[in-house]
């Protein structure tokens, strides 16, 4: 990224990413014709996919800009050195010039740091997959917008299985940190209690159920569902696909904490609407994933701060922690716990046992205990 960013002329149009909600074009002229073209076809996205889809394209346009200088067609003209390069921006991101945050109508900058390798790579797929969109989309002239996807090659190295391993798991002992954390939390006021048990409640839940924080923000009382073999909840995984994952007893038993705190009865009845983690202020208003975020990341400053002094590699690991590790440390929990690794996958929603399989990090101690006999 040059250390210059190149004057812009008065006249340079702003470029504004629209929201997938805003007129479905048919003909794209511009950069910002072509993505609210594609944005406009996910209409029917959660709103997280959405900001998801738009927060990626804009970061690469942002990035073209930077070193390519502004133009209406940036996208059209970007190549695979351009993808690659791109790439080892996110390992190492600079800060945008002012006047290229104001041209794009930000305030902020749109990198708090490195991207982590999950991250980098639902960038790549992202990207790819818009670029495969604007093949599709005409331009002006009758042919496609997009006439080469400078992603195809970089995707095809990003996603493959060799070297995946899943590292983003708290270990036991960083768990119970956690849920020490949580257990000193204030309780002075009512709303120290019920932040406590809010706080305590989506943790639990995260962790023993295998959820996304999109898919918590979302659930309802509802949602858990008593049958002949126990407790089950439905819910709308990725894809907007329903599924049906076991409660265990003791989430069950979690849930019936957090709802006698409410007032309420021990058990959700059969079709409740109200949300299963509700916002501390409004009336039954259920929280926001990005609450769910701020809450989470919040708790593992703390339990960072706790193993300061103890552990500085759990500490540093605790500061770079999102609520998706609770997912992950779940099923990495399960596996090391000796769950079936079939059950494990099923509660999960895994495409394979193949992937259910890297989260099992027995071996890798195994492998270690081997060669330490050297």
């Amino acid at each position: 990224m040059p250390d210059q960013t190149p004057d812009v002329p008065a006249t340079t149009q702003v470029l504004e990413l629209a929201r997938p909600d805003r007129a479905d074009l048919v003909v794209a002229a511009t950069d910002r014709n072509a993505i609210e073209t594609w944005l406009a076809s996910y209409k029917t996205r959660s709103a997280h996919t959405s900001r998801n889809f738009r927060r990626e394209a804009e970061r690469f346009l942002m990035w073209l800009d930077a070193t390519k200088g502004p133009s209406d067609r940036l996208l059209p003209a970007a190549t695979a050195d351009d993808a690659n390069r791109y790439l080892d921006f996110l390992g190492a991101p600079r800060p945008f010039k002012a006047e290229l945050l104001v041209r794009y109508n930000r305030t902020e900058q749109p990198f708090r740091g490195p991207l982590a390798r999950a991250s980098m790579r639902q960038a790549i797929v992202i990207l790819h997959g818009m670029f495969e969109a604007l093949r599709n989309v005409p331009d002006e002239d009758g042919g496609s917008y997009i006439r080469m996807n400078p992603w195809v090659l970089v995707r095809d190295a990003a996603t493959g299985e060799e070297d995946d391993e899943i590292e983003e798991a708290l270990t036991f002992e960083e768990w119970d940190a956690v849920q020490q954390t949580i257990e000193g939390l204030p309780r002075e006021t009512a709303r120290d209690r019920a932040h406590y048990a809010r706080t305590r409640w989506i943790f639990q839940l995260l962790y023993r159920a295998f959820l996304r924080r999109e898919e918590a923000s979302v659930l309802l009382m509802g949602s858990f569902e008593n049958g002949p073999d126990g407790w089950r909840i439905k819910l709308l995984g990725k894809g907007r696909k329903i599924a049906r994952i076991v409660a265990s007893r003791k989430l069950m038993a979690e849930l019936t904490v957090y709802r006698q705190f409410l007032g309420l009865p021990p058990l959700p009845a059969p079709g409740e609407d109200r949300p299963a983690i509700l916002a501390v202020i409004g009336k039954e208003k259920p929280i926001s994933d990005q609450a769910i975020y701020a809450i989470c990341t919040t708790i593992f400053r703390m339990a960072a701060d706790r193993l300061g002094e103890t552990d500085a590699a759990a500490a540093a690991r605790l500061r770079c922690a999102t609520p998706h590790w609770m997912r992950h440390t779940g099923i990495s929990h399960a596996m090391e716990r000796g769950v079936d690794p079939r059950y494990v996958q099923a509660q999960a929603r895994h495409s394979s046992l193949k992937v259910t399989a890297r989260y099992d990090h027995k071996e890798k101690r195994r492998w270690r205990d081997q060669l330490e006999k050297m």
